[in-house]
């Protein structure tokens, strides 16, 4: 039984009270180790580098997010201009755009389940303390300065080359996945869990798959086999030279990426046996369609967006690409808006407002907003104005666009007596000199 293992044993929760000070104070100063950078993230660096798939699915979230429009808004959902949020957002840093900032930003987080954004301030002058230009931190060079179990982290130190950074656990926005390993020093849960590590077979199986498939297609022999018939229908005996010259005549005229689709012309009579593609390489190819599909899954971006794929419709790649808003871009993005607003509105004194992106131009996403419009304008239980609103248009000042109208739209319910809800009587269907059905058949 090891020294370590008698301290354990001697601190339980029985007697945690009258625990030995020497022991208490050795495991703290244990339990106080950093949490140095993860050893595997050079596997999920390469993962993204080296899988087409990997990149793929990733660019696909990463790409859309950063380009959409970006705003700061109060507690009434209306537009601050001259935000400092928004401002630093907008110029985070001299060599990176707004777009780029979010782009690594998504990209690091998506790879390794962690993102780092750090904040540089001045001591003294009017912008003292203030974040004048935020930087993102690659993740697989940080470490966690690990403080007690109720606070746990201390503070990050970035490794840059020969040099060392540390920064204040407040200069630092850390965005993770969840992740539920406690075992490395009792803390790896401080660090996110990267969507890769459970599907790495997934991955190398994809990558793999892209290799024998590229293998044998470099190596691949020949495609057929041509046979020569005499005027009898029987196989002629040739020489070789004239077999020869037959093949380099035949690679002349009609091989070569322009001659793909020719017609070939000939006074022989041959037979041609076709070779194809091996058992081998068909499934080479299905394999890549599994492992990819499980790569999308792992990303909640659907598979018939993947190239090739096989359900690939005008209408289910419509219904794919609202998919992918919904459950992978617009949740990326609105997570990582929000752990910018916690972690910048204090600092700035900005509490009670908020960054946030605008979807309303992006047409994936515009199919639930004509739905609603239509929805209400059925209803007939909505103002003119509140429709506009619905559309993302201003409201009207005349007081006609406040009132609920019925029929078509041209009658208000107040004039012809009609509450919302009410049964149309003899009377209303008179004064909308809308003829009864009971008497359509009478003169």
């Amino acid at each position: 039984m090891s020294w370590l293992t008698n301290i354990m044993n001697r601190i339980t929760p029985a007697n945690i009270d009258r625990a030995n000070r020497l022991d208490e104070y050795i495991l703290r100063k244990i339990g106080a180790t950093a949490l140095y950078p993860d050893p595997a993230s050079d596997t999920f660096t390469q993962g993204y580098t080296d899988n087409g798939d990997v990149f793929t699915v990733i660019n696909k979230i990463t790409e859309p997010a950063s380009t959409l429009p970006v705003y700061q808004y109060n507690q009434d959902g209306e537009i601050v201009e001259n935000g400092r949020m928004i401002q630093l957002l907008n110029k985070p840093n001299p060599w990176q755009t707004r777009e780029e900032l979010i782009e690594a930003s998504l990209s690091f987080y998506l790879i390794f389940g962690n993102c780092y954004n750090a904040y540089e301030t001045i001591p003294n002058g009017l912008n003292a303390g203030l974040p004048l230009r935020i930087d993102v931190l690659p993740p697989q060079w940080m470490e966690i300065v690990m403080g007690t179990y109720l606070n746990p982290v201390q503070g990050y130190r970035f490794y840059m080359s020969n040099s060392v950074m540390d920064y204040p656990v407040e200069q630092v926005m850390h965005w993770r996945e969840f992740n539920p390993d406690y075992d490395y020093q009792g803390a790896g849960h401080l660090k996110g869990m990267s969507r890769l590590r459970p599907i790495l077979k997934s991955v190398t199986g994809s990558g793999s798959s892209y290799d024998a498939l590229v293998a044998a297609f470099q190596h691949h022999g020949a495609v057929g086999i041509l046979t020569l018939l005499g005027e009898d229908g029987k196989v002629q005996r040739m020489t070789k030279p004239f077999l020869s010259s037959i093949k380099q005549q035949y690679r002349k005229e009609y091989t070569g990426a322009k001659k793909a689709g020719s017609i070939v012309v000939t006074d022989r009579d041959h037979k041609w046996t076709n070779f194809g593609m091996t058992v081998v390489e068909m499934n080479i190819i299905k394999a890549i369609g599994v492992f990819g599909g499980k790569i999308y899954d792992a990303y909640n971006v659907p598979s018939v967006l993947m190239s090739g794929s096989e359900d690939k419709t005008y209408a289910n790649y419509k219904e794919a690409n609202k998919a992918l808003w919904t459950n992978a871009i617009k949740p990326s993005m609105d997570t990582y808006l929000q752990k910018l607003t916690r972690w910048l509105a204090p600092r700035f004194k900005e509490e009670g407002q908020y960054l946030a992106a605008d979807y309303s131009e992006v047409e994936a996403l515009q199919s639930d907003k004509a739905a609603m419009i239509a929805w209400m304008v059925m209803a007939k239980a909505f103002t003119k104005n509140e429709i506009r609103e619905a559309a993302g248009f201003e409201r009207l000042d005349d007081p006609n666009m406040n009132r609920i109208y019925e029929s078509v739209g041209t009658i208000p319910l107040g004039e012809v007596g009609l509450m919302p809800g009410q049964d149309l009587t003899e009377d209303v269907l008179k004064t909308l000199k809308i003829r009864d059905y009971r008497h359509a058949g009478s003169n």
